[in-house]
């Protein structure tokens, strides 16, 4: 038996398949007859197998049986030795026993061994999805799903099938254990030290004088940054537990540009004792999801500006700086939760609240902000700006004018301050008291923004009608 791909059908399959899905809700029964039907001829179809297995939980349901645990344990080995005799039989009445009940954990206990005893992976891991969603406090399903995948060198599916049942069971050593093997899998394929040969073998073909020059050396150049990738999670194979190898691989990952993998990498880190007791790993995992969300949406700029009528680039665009947005402001949130008394948190926080929009939000953690003496002038200012907003003038002008009077040299952030004031004093209609802050500016930086325009216009509205 071999995995088929729905497109590989005969069309006039596809289109009864299709036809079938739509009725998934309105009529299960019908779908799971012809289903059951297409999937006796094309067994090695595992989408097939997905949505016949939905159209018979709607037509009898998911309960649990309150047997199911006991009756697991005592047919495990009849379920060995089925798979043993004849591994297709088994996948066949099992696939028989879950038309009658389709959360059967024997049946898909049984598909998975099966399929894996010949070499199916993609359905022994679709048995083990299926035991872990009727069935998801038992750790057990998910190592079972992250091994099979790891065994048929799926490592990014492996990966996330781990990082599921880490979510649900942190800590879990097995699970673990699976993320460590996926990851050093993924980095070597990466690297290409699979090609020929074993890992050391490889290395010791390697000039040593060089290679040692290498791992010295500030890492610029993609390709040895790569390699000396591969090296680290070979060596992360026998130190799994420490946390300077995981920063040295996350550094080489950076170095590499491969920002997917550092994240990767980080988070494994971050799983080990040392790693658990360093809050600055969240930090840096939360920077790099940034960079790397950040990376996505200048790419995407650039494209559209050689094609700006590129609808799909201009909807992938606004969906990414979305999530960047939303990232942003909930990362921000959270390391104020956990660290209510890191003002540089609130001040981060308070700004992307104002950005958002939320004013009252963003006035409360400026507010606090300010106790440290670095953020102080800086959230006076944002505050001024979050007043502003929200039209209370009077409010803003006040923190604005304090502002300004304790920043003694006229640096940027002294500009933005006038700047925002003389922009207030505007909006109150006080026209004298507003070009008198521009002025200031204009004096020490005729090009800072709009000033000069707003000082030659002011002085043209002084000549008054000529005669």
């Amino acid at each position: 038996m071999k995995k088929v791909a729905l497109t590989e059908l005969d069309p006039r399959l596809q289109k009864q398949i299709s036809a079938a899905e739509q009725q998934l809700k309105t009529n299960p029964q019908y779908a799971v007859e012809v289903l059951t039907g297409i999937l006796t001829r094309n067994p090695g179809c595992i989408e097939i197998r997905r949505t016949l297995r939905s159209a018979q939980k709607n037509v009898m349901g998911t309960k649990k049986g309150l047997f199911d645990g006991i009756v697991g344990g005592l047919t495990s080995g009849k379920i060995a030795k089925a798979v043993e005799a004849d591994p297709i039989t088994a996948i066949s009445d099992a696939e028989l026993a879950l038309a009658k009940k389709p959360t059967d954990a024997n049946a898909n206990k049984t598909i998975a061994q099966a399929a894996t005893k010949i070499g199916f992976f993609a359905l022994a891991a679709f048995a083990y999805e299926e035991l872990a969603a009727n069935d998801p406090k038992n750790v057990q399903h998910f190592v079972d799903l992250a091994n099979t995948w790891i065994a048929a060198g799926e490592n990014d599916d492996a990966l996330e099938a781990a990082d599921k049942g880490l979510r649900a069971f942190p800590g879990n050593g097995d699970l673990q254990e699976a993320v460590r093997k996926a990851s050093v899998n993924k980095t070597m394929k990466k690297g290409n030290w699979e090609d020929k040969g074993d890992f050391q073998s490889k290395l010791k073909d390697k000039d040593e004088a060089l290679r040692l020059d290498q791992s010295t050396r500030t890492v610029t150049d993609a390709a040895t940054a790569l390699e000396q990738a591969a090296q680290t999670a070979a060596k992360i194979q026998s130190e799994p537990d420490s946390l300077d190898l995981y920063r040295d691989i996350v550094r080489q990952f950076i170095s590499a540009g491969d920002l997917d993998s550092a994240i990767a990498w980080l988070q494994r880190g971050r799983l080990t004792t040392m790693g658990r007791a360093d809050p600055s790993l969240e930090r840096q995992e939360s920077d790099l999801i940034i960079q790397r969300l950040e990376k996505i949406s200048k790419q995407l700029r650039e494209v559209l500006s050689t094609n700006p009528s590129d609808a799909t680039n201009k909807a992938a665009l606004e969906k990414n700086d979305l999530e960047l947005a939303d990232y942003r402001l909930k990362t921000a949130g959270s390391l104020v939760e956990r660290y209510p008394n890191d003002y540089a948190y609130r001040f981060d926080f308070g700004s992307l609240l104002l950005s958002a929009g939320r004013l009252e939000d963003a006035v409360q953690q400026l507010q606090y902000a300010q106790r440290n003496p670095k953020y102080r002038q800086p959230s006076l200012l944002a505050l001024g700006k979050a007043f502003v907003l929200s039209n209370k003038f009077d409010i803003a002008v006040e923190q604005l004018v304090l502002a300004k009077s304790e920043i003694h040299m006229m640096n940027d952030l002294k500009k933005d301050v006038i700047y925002e004031l003389g922009s207030a004093y505007e909006k109150m209609g006080k026209a004298k008291e507003a070009v008198d802050e521009f002025k200031i500016i204009y004096m020490a930086d005729s090009g800072f923004r709009d000033v000069a325009k707003k000082i030659n216009d002011f002085y043209e509205r002084q000549k008054g009608p000529t005669a």
